[in-house]
């Protein structure tokens, strides 16, 4: 690390090379969402057994991620890619041509073991390769890959399995990472091999306990239920795990992930308004193509379609908005993105059957745009309150609460909208009770339906009023962050 902020000019060669294996493996994550009825049919699998493609890649994220600060300072950057890079490009292989089910999960397994050190390994090569005064542009190059690919990986493979097989959804990875693996292995310059310090293997365990069990537990609830055994167990051991896991840290003269930088008020309160703006993002990428798929009648490519602009424009405005948080500092893009997001989540509160497509797409795009404001410009403010010894710490520490606070918001946000549905079901119901006595049989099934297409409106607009409440509590604590940065 600390020979990386030595360095007086950026090598753009290899910052380019892990930018574009960055994003595949970023693209990975929900590239497999839209294929998930494809893949039942082709190997004649359940729907929880399916799953396991997008969960089982997200739950090997959250193990791998938060040794990543030990493997940055242990490995040279050249080898921690060459690895991480080549080991993605064997399980993209593997998935491409993978014979059943089990190859397909094991090459899922694989991907992820690789691909999840890439996002860490970028933000902090960006973030340690320029001077303090550029280091929110160079970011803004990560926020272009972390914010950009995962939001069109739905739309991709939906245009993809309209014209192609499942197959192809690994086909079209495979020759450029391997290609991209080749050229960096030829053109990477060798740098320190290793660094002193072993990993500890305990510390690696109750991580794997922790985070993997809090990951699982919330994903599995939005399908199984809150009250099902295994959420239970596996959220009572995420718990208990990473805070075992927390004070084992504590205790090592090297730890794997350094909790004491949360002593740091300034990184604290970036990383808490950080995770404002991630439920943020979740708040409209779940609900808005449910409804337009569910009552629209839309089909998952479709609804893709017309989410797909605020995603391009949320990504390509990243580095423009890093290059805002070198001049004003972060609180300038507070008062401007939270209000965005709240203006965008009111008009959203109120979608209804008469709502027109074009102005679904303009307010979620404007809704990205807050949120793509402040979420890249946060997480290098936090990063600017580090020591540079610190920084690989901070990386790794962001790219796991984004992995796990993902899964946690998600599975909230599917809760509360079948809670808010049950809820407005009932009380229309019950509003219709007197209107049904002396109705047909069919009449009464009528009015049922129309009663259950109204009340999941309701529900699910009301997870919009509920992330107002959240960007402005964002905005209320943004404001205590400085305007200005100490450089």
């Amino acid at each position: 690390m600390e020979r990386a902020l030595q360095q007086t000019k950026p090598n753009y060669l290899l910052i380019a090379n892990v930018m574009i294996g960055a994003f595949f493996a970023i693209l990975c994550n929900t590239l497999m969402s839209n294929a998930i009825p494809t893949i039942m049919k082709a190997f004649d699998v359940g729907a929880s057994s399916a799953t396991w493609l997008t969960t089982g890649y997200m739950l090997v994220s959250g193990i791998i991620i938060p040794t990543s600060a030990f493997f940055l300072n242990k490995f040279s950057i050249r080898n921690l890619f060459l690895w991480s890079m080549g080991l993605f490009t064997i399980g993209t292989i593997i998935g491409g041509f993978a014979p059943n089910f089990t190859f397909l999960i094991i090459a899922r397994i694989i991907q992820a073991c690789g691909g999840s050190i890439l996002s860490p390994l970028l933000m902090n090569l960006l973030y340690s390769s320029f001077p303090p005064e550029k280091r929110g542009k160079s970011m803004g190059l990560v926020g272009l890959i972390l914010i950009f690919a995962p939001a069109i990986g739905p739309t991709i493979s939906g245009l993809i399995l309209e014209v192609a097989s499942w197959e192809w959804l690994f086909h079209m990875i495979w020759p450029v990472t391997l290609i991209i693996t080749i050229i960096s292995f030829k053109i990477m310059k060798k740098d320190k091999e290793t660094q002193p310090g072993s990993l500890d293997v305990l510390s690696v365990i109750l991580s794997a306990i922790g985070f993997g069990g809090i990951i699982y537990g919330f994903s599995t609830a939005s399908k199984q239920g809150w009250d099902s055994s295994i959420v239970i167990i596996c959220l009572v051991a995420g718990v208990l795990g990473l805070a075992a896991f927390v004070i084992r840290q504590n205790f090592l003269e090297k730890p794997m992930l350094n909790f004491k930088i949360f002593l740091n008020p300034k990184y604290t309160l970036s990383i808490l308004v950080l995770i404002t703006t991630i439920f943020g993002m979740y708040s409209v990428m779940i609900p808005v193509p449910l409804f337009m798929q569910n009552i629209l009648g839309m089909t998952a490519l479709k609804s893709g379609l017309i989410m797909l602009p605020g995603a391009m424009i949320m990504g390509l405005l990243a580095p423009i908005n890093g290059k805002l948080f070198d001049r004003f500092g972060i609180r300038p893009l507070i008062l401007v993105g939270f209000p965005f997001m709240i203006v965008a989540s009111v008009i959203l509160g109120n979608l209804g059957l008469e709502t027109a497509s074009w102005v679904i797409c303009i307010t979620y795009a404007i809704r990205l745009i807050g949120v793509g404001m402040v979420q890249m410009p946060l997480q290098t403010n936090a990063l600017n309150a580090l020591k540079p010894e610190e920084i690989s710490h901070g990386t790794a520490m962001n790219s796991t609460l984004g992995q796990t606070v993902g899964a946690i918001t998600s599975s909230l946000i599917v809760t509360l909208i079948s809670n808010r549905t049950v809820f407005h079901g009932k009380e229309m119901l019950e509003e219709q009770k007197a209107n049904m006595i002396g109705m047909s049989a069919d009449a009464i099934q009528k009015l049922k339906e129309t009663i259950s297409i109204d009340a999941f409106i309701a529900g699910n607009n009301d997870t919009f009023l509920f992330s107002i409440v959240i960007a402005v509590i964002g905005l209320v604590v943004g404001l205590c962050l400085k305007s200005k940065k100490k450089i």
